[in-house]
């Protein structure tokens, strides 16, 4: 069968299964967007891991949604690191209206040098990172879910800005954390979960959907 039909007939069959999280107010969808297939993925993880403790490199409709579902199971909470001001604004303000302020929570963390990152490409500025993701498991536990969806890294010459999510938070990973790294259709993305597997044992697999992710878990 072919593949494009496949995606396209996996992601309506996640539109469906998601309907019960997308049942209020509008939430914008974009070509960055995770697909459907991949937002499933982490929920199916997040209910059968029981994952309590989620970090996200990069904030969005993913956020409002998680949010959501851990508000309806009654327990989690989520951080999301964000580089752009207004966006970060925008999702921390839809989080209040819908209540979702004590569950997830979106950090403004403005681009800057990284020790983590490889040839100088900006991450999330460390002292931010540091405080907040600091805070964040010393009041709930060590991160079981890792998403890096975030920072961009499509443009020249920042084609490893995701790279520094692992090395820069590993010692906040609980073990057997599972990782997910979006995007890994582009070539970077092979070589960030090579330099992962290679630096800090994290084997990822690419998701057989097509949904462009790969997930691995933090070695127990």
């Amino acid at each position: 069968m072919d593949t494009q039909f496949l995606r396209a007939f996996y992601d309506l069959a996640s539109w469906i299964r998601l309907s019960p999280l997308l049942n209020g107010p509008y939430l914008p969808f974009s070509a960055w967007s995770l697909r459907p297939g991949a937002l499933i993925k982490l929920l199916d993880d997040i209910a059968l891991g029981d994952r309590k403790v989620l970090v996200e490199c990069g904030s969005g409709t993913s956020t409002i949604v998680f949010a959501r579902y851990l508000a309806q199971r009654g327990h989690g909470n989520v951080l999301s690191l964000e580089h752009d001001e207004k966006w970060a604004r925008w999702v921390n303000d839809q989080l209040a209206q819908e209540g979702l302020s004590e569950v997830a929570r979106v950090v403004h963390a403005p681009l800057a040098e990284h020790p983590a990152a490889v040839k100088r490409v900006e991450w999330y500025e460390p002292g931010t990172v540091e405080d907040e993701v600091g805070a964040f498991t010393d009041k709930h536990g060590k991160i079981d879910l890792l998403l890096v969806d975030g920072p961009p890294g499509w443009e020249q010459g920042r084609k490893l800005a995701r790279y520094p999510a692992v090395p820069a938070l590993k010692e906040h990973l609980a073990p057997g954390a599972t990782v997910m790294l979006d995007d890994v259709n582009r070539s970077e993305g092979v070589e960030i979960t090579k330099r992962w597997e290679d630096e800090c044992g994290l084997t990822m697999q690419l998701d057989p959907y097509g949904t462009r992710t790969a997930f691995g878990n933090f070695p127990a």
